[in-house]
């Protein structure tokens, strides 16, 4: 609109020029001359030359009007675009904020998800552990106990062949209660001397190499020896924790 002011302003001050020079020539022509005719003429031609350029003026500002409009036409026309493009343009990027937060949530549900299979997977891993800890326990228990159960047999058959030795009961009574003999059985036979009273069957009985239960008492394997043997079978170890 100022650029409009700015040209209306000089196209005022040009036309203003243009009316002075012709009404300057026209003072001069009045004036008193002998030539009539040829003033007459003069004046005819100049104007036909101001309406012809005043023609020519109206066309171009007729020209110039229909300029302006087209440009404001055109402004508007270009205004509207822009407000259109603004709102899509925000309507999509309302529409990509919604998305963006679909996936953020969708993202935490699926660390969350791996965070609980993870979980899972290492109650899973220790519970195959204590699983395997425990058949394997068994399979020692197992092992252990046919061992007692051979072990037992021994020396149930090695008290036998005590007894066989001689007429003298299985626990003499004069055996000292000093001192008494010990005979554990297992991958060989081990007769062991041991200072105080001989454990009663049942008694546990402990060892450098372990515990022990003492499951019988006879008389001892050696020659003229009045102290009592105790037949002694391996306990099985106990579980730590």
């Amino acid at each position: 609109m100022e650029d409009q002011a700015q040209g209306d302003s000089e196209w005022d001050h040009a036309h203003e020029l243009r009316d002075t020079r012709v009404r300057g020539r026209l003072r001069g022509l009045f004036a008193p001359t002998d030539t009539g005719d040829a003033v007459a003429d003069l004046i005819a031609v100049h104007g036909r030359e101001l309406e012809l350029r005043s023609e020519k003026l109206l066309t171009a500002v007729h020209d110039l009007e229909r300029r302006e409009e087209r440009a404001r036409e055109l402004h508007s026309r270009v205004e509207q675009i822009l407000r259109e493009g603004s709102a899509e343009l925000d309507s999509r990027q309302a529409e990509l904020n919604a998305r963006a937060a679909e996936l953020d949530r969708r993202e935490a549900e699926l660390a969350s998800a791996e965070d609980r299979v993870a979980a899972r997977a290492r109650e899973l891993g220790a519970v195959e552990l204590r699983s395997a800890a425990v058949e394997r326990r068994e399979d020692t228990v197992r092992v252990r106990a046919v061992e007692l159960e051979r072990q037992a047999g021994e020396l149930a058959a090695v008290a036998a062949r005590l007894d066989a030795l001689g007429s003298a009961p299985a626990t003499p009574d004069d055996a000292p209660e000093t001192a008494h003999i010990a005979l554990t059985a297992g991958s060989a036979y081990r007769l062991l001397e041991r200072d105080g009273p001989a454990p009663a069957p049942g008694d546990e009985v402990e060892l450098e190499d372990g515990a022990y239960r003492c499951v019988r008492l006879t008389i001892s394997p050696l020659p003229a020896d009045s102290r009592r043997c105790a037949l002694l079978e391996r306990l099985p170890e106990r579980a730590s924790g």
